[in-house]
């Protein structure tokens, strides 16, 4: 079992360093043609590529200016990043305020028949305000609260 393992490890290894070739070619039409695979007939050539670094390294006399330009460009990130937050903060808050109210607006039409009118006077809830009062309670509810 221990050589299976140690065998399918070394295949890994091995295959992850092989690359698949480039073939370049002039089809029937005149067209300039790259592939993986060669053409089943006619000439190719094949084009090795070269794989690019892992890491780049700072172009030569760019280190000082590079690195002060990383800099600020974190420094600009953080005060982003900041200015999100904060944003996001507000918005969970004015959502915290919204669910608060539609829950309130949710009790007051389905506990109470009665309400004040713009002098000051009780009046009666019809059906038809408190049935459109529900359904707005709860899709703002469904909106605000999580």
């Amino acid at each position: 079992m221990k050589q299976v393992i140690a065998f399918f490890i070394l295949g890994l290894v091995v295959s992850t360093g092989v690359s698949a070739g480039t073939y370049k070619w002039v089809d029937k039409d005149g067209n300039v043609v790259y592939s993986q695979h060669p053409p089943a007939e006619g000439q190719y050539e094949a084009i090795r590529v070269k794989p690019e670094p892992r890491n780049t390294p700072a172009p030569a006399g760019k280190g000082k200016e590079g690195s002060q330009h990383f800099l600020e460009k974190a420094n600009s990130q953080r005060k982003d990043d900041a200015k999100l937050k904060a944003e996001l903060k507000k918005t969970q808050e004015l959502r915290k305020k919204n669910c608060e109210t539609a829950k309130k607006q949710l009790e007051f039409y389905t506990v109470y028949r009665r309400k004040k009118d713009q002098s000051g006077e009780y009046v009666r809830i019809t059906d038809a305000e408190k049935d459109a009062g529900l359904k707005e309670a709860k899709q703002a509810i469904k909106d605000f609260c999580d």
